[in-house]
């Protein structure tokens, strides 16, 4: 395992929770349930695998922070106890009803006519645990915060920061030893035991959503794992790879070329890597976001890919849990989004392109927007499967 850094301290939670109370206090909410995966790690350094679980963090605008968990996660919680992350936790036994429980803890610690929010849109928060809650406690008054949190998130503090280029750093080391792999005859699943492999030994998380690894005519699905699909002597791969570190998630989308693939394949390829470094060198302080993708849709329109390109060139990301490595809520980057980009963003910022015949085509790389400009934090591009960058 390389490249070791520690862990969040008190300080950058601390910084975190305050951030986040002056928004309640403009909001004058009294607390918030916060039960995305994401924002309970950012908050307060509590990670479990099984975000299936029924659990949140209360998060008064004043006062302790307090954990309702399942008693299967009491280590996760005693661990995050310990680090100053919440000032205590509550369990349920498996025998319980999981909603009185909630229902009971949320009677012994708000007040009577709280003002209290809920993230609605979050995948942890279905539209039956919602009810229960809001039903169950009628003493309070239920706001949607949905996005409250996630948005804080976007500006990354250093530390953040330096989480995510250690990912990528991790992610580049796990790409380049795929790459090397490529060769005709090999099928998915040799590139996967390598990928898989190596994401063990160059010190990566588990990411929060399987690796893509595609060959041929598969690489017009995208999003999928691999299969057993054998590649060909002119062919072409897909292969998009993050490098995890401290749940921040890195990834890069690289295309790579086999003997003599098909023209079209280059030439989409080729036209791709222009408009996202295009994209990339959009990315400026103070410019509203929607600048990136149209970036890449110029380059599209003076060169003609030949194949359907995604109208959106990348998302914000950062801190991710299962199913997704690009959190439960994401800014995209498409030619409407108006928000204004701030030193401290990270975005994957990537073109997909789909060929008539159903390949596919893709090109992104990790970019974090530093006090000089955007930074790659990952080498996504098109490469020639002897790892040279060339076309």
């Amino acid at each position: 395992m390389k490249d070791r850094i520690v862990r969040f301290d008190r300080v950058e939670f601390d910084t975190r929770q305050n951030r986040l109370r002056q928004q309640m206090e403009k909001q004058k909410l009294d607390a918030i349930i916060v039960s995305a995966p994401e924002n309970i790690y950012y908050l307060s350094g509590y990670q479990t695998k099984a975000v299936f679980t029924f659990q949140f963090l209360l998060f008064p605008v004043k006062g302790p922070l307090l954990l309702f968990t399942r008693q299967m996660e009491i280590a996760n919680a005693m661990a995050a106890h310990a680090e100053g992350g919440f000032s205590d936790y509550e369990v349920y036994q498996d025998d319980q009803d999981p909603m009185e429980a909630a229902i009971a803890f949320l009677r012994r610690h708000l007040p009577s006519g709280a003002r209290v929010g809920l993230e609605l849109a979050s995948w942890c928060m279905p539209a039956q645990r919602a009810q229960g809650i809001t039903r169950g406690f009628t003493a309070a008054k239920w706001i949607d915060v949905s996005t409250l949190i996630d948005r804080l998130r976007l500006v990354k503090s250093p530390a953040e920061l330096m989480a995510l280029a250690q990912a990528g750093r991790i992610g580049d080391a796990i790409a380049d030893r795929t790459l090397a792999a490529i060769a005709p005859g090999r099928t998915e699943n040799d590139l996967a035991a390598v990928l898989m492999t190596e994401m063990v030994n160059q010190g990566s998380e588990y990411p929060g959503s399987w690796p893509n690894v595609m060959v041929g005519q598969r690489t017009g699905r995208i999003h999928a794992a691999w299969e057993g699909v054998a590649i060909g002597r002119d062919d072409h791969v897909m292969a998009e790879i993050t490098g995890v570190k401290l749940r921040y998630h890195a990834p890069s989308c690289r295309t790579i070329l086999v003997g003599n693939p098909l023209p079209a394949i280059r030439h989409a390829a080729e036209v791709l890597e222009k408009a996202q470094q295009a994209a990339v060198a959009a990315v400026e302080a103070g410019r509203p976001a929607r600048v990136i993708n149209q970036a890449a849709e110029a380059v599209l329109a003076a060169n003609d890919p030949g194949c359907v390109v995604a109208r959106r060139c990348g998302y914000s990301l950062g801190i991710g849990f299962p199913p997704s490595w690009g959190a439960q809520w994401q800014l995209g980057l498409n030619s409407l989004v108006e928000e204004t980009l701030e030193t401290g963003m990270a975005f994957h910022i990537v073109l997909v392109g789909h060929l008539p015949e159903g390949r596919a085509v893709s090109i992104g790389c990790t970019v974090a927007l530093g006090e000089n400009g955007p930074e790659r934090l990952t080498r996504g591009g098109v490469f020639w499967a002897d790892g040279s960058k060339r076309l």
